[in-house]
């Protein structure tokens, strides 16, 4: 992998006090905090964008977290060392596979990059190489991914808009199963894809969008690697050999996936890391899920995908962007290399990004 995936040159940027207080405590912080700040750290899915446009949230300002909101903002993202998130442009079922679903995401898209736009020490990333210039100049980078397949309207000529407009992937399906996709939280109406479902990631190949398998049912899984020649990726999914949900996914897909070269990204939502299923997460269980992929699929796959801002539960220890460090710290201590730690911070997304961008280029210039 690149070394250009793994590092964003930056420096140490928790304050002092707490720092020093952590190091104080533990001196493996010290390295923690080393690798932390200087990896590009990249995180699936956030939800805030929905807070953006919908509450009149001031991104560039710090917010105190509430129950289900208020997790990522400016300054927590500087604070927890978190350079490029894919910012959720997330889209209701309630607006159906309508002109309204569609017009949702760009109303989203225009408030998104409209604050971003107006910040100094960010800027909006739509590729690999923004990335990796946007990091290197010590700004945040965050990129866009529609949550919400049914947005499309089934649509090719839709998803080229979104494409063009910064998307740089699409859920298949939310927790509703839409016109071309099955999904994990519905009643299965094509037993995974149709041919409408196979033609739209084939679309999404060529443009260099990534495929987002979080939220699909198990069917849809296999059906998509079966089509698409670019890796695949599950933006916010958990382990299910842990966590018995149909939200997180079976040892055999985290096999498959790896055959594939995707990542799946880790959601932090307690229920879906619990053992127990219920809201009594905490950071060990985040780890454990980690632990389990890495073991299944291994550690070139792994990456991280909270869903903060997204969901009502998170672990203890993991509250906000500001607790991103502790991660590093937890693989520290459970003897990850300094080398696979920047993988699953943001190395092995950045990694599948690219590789997509590539498979786009070879594409378009065979077509």
């Amino acid at each position: 992998m690149p070394d250009a995936y793994l590092s964003d040159g930056g420096d140490v940027r928790l304050g002092e006090p707490a720092r020093s207080r952590l190091v104080a405590e533990d001196s493996l912080w010290a390295r923690a905090l080393q690798i932390h700040y200087d990896a590009i750290v990249t995180d699936g899915h956030i939800d805030t964008p929905s807070l953006m446009l919908d509450d009149g949230y001031d991104f560039g300002e710090r917010h105190q977290p509430r129950s289900g909101s208020h997790h990522v903002d400016l300054p927590k993202m500087t604070e927890g060392g978190l350079d490029a998130p894919f910012f959720s442009i997330y889209v209701s079922r309630t607006y159906g596979e309508t002109p309204d679903a569609t017009q949702r995401a760009f109303d989203m898209i225009a408030e998104t990059e409209r604050q971003v736009a107006a910040l100094d020490g960010i800027e909006m990333a739509y590729s690999v190489a923004d990335v990796l210039r946007i990091t290197k100049s010590g700004r945040k980078a965050p990129l866009m991914g529609l949550e919400g397949g049914h947005a499309l309207q089934a649509s090719e000529a839709v998803l080229e808009r979104l494409a063009d407009a910064g998307i740089r992937y699409v859920t298949l399906t939310h927790s509703n199963t839409n016109g071309w996709a099955d999904s994990s939280g519905d009643e299965p109406r094509w037993g995974g894809l149709n041919a409408t479902g196979r033609d739209l990631v084939r679309a999404m190949n060529r443009l260099g969008v990534l495929a987002d398998l979080s939220h699909v049912s198990d069917s849809t899984f296999y059906d998509a690697l079966a089509v698409t020649e670019a890796p695949i990726i599950l933006s916010h999914s958990s382990v299910r050999t842990l966590t018995d949900h149909p939200r997180n996914i079976t040892d055999d897909m985290l096999r498959a996936l790896a055959d594939n070269g995707g990542v799946i990204m880790i959601n932090f939502f307690s229920r879906y890391i619990a053992q127990d299923g219920t809201n009594s997460a905490t950071l060990t269980d985040i780890l454990d899920h980690i632990d389990h992929a890495v073991e299944i699929a291994g550690v070139d796959h792994v990456g991280l995908g909270s869903d903060f801002d997204g969901v009502p539960f998170l672990p203890r220890g993991m509250e906000d962007a500001t607790r991103l460090p502790h991660i590093t710290h937890g693989l520290l201590e459970r003897g990850y290399s300094e080398e696979n730690i920047r993988k699953i911070l943001g190395g092995n997304t950045l990694r599948v990004f690219a590789d997509a961008e590539q498979v786009a280029a070879e594409m378009q210039t065979e077509g």
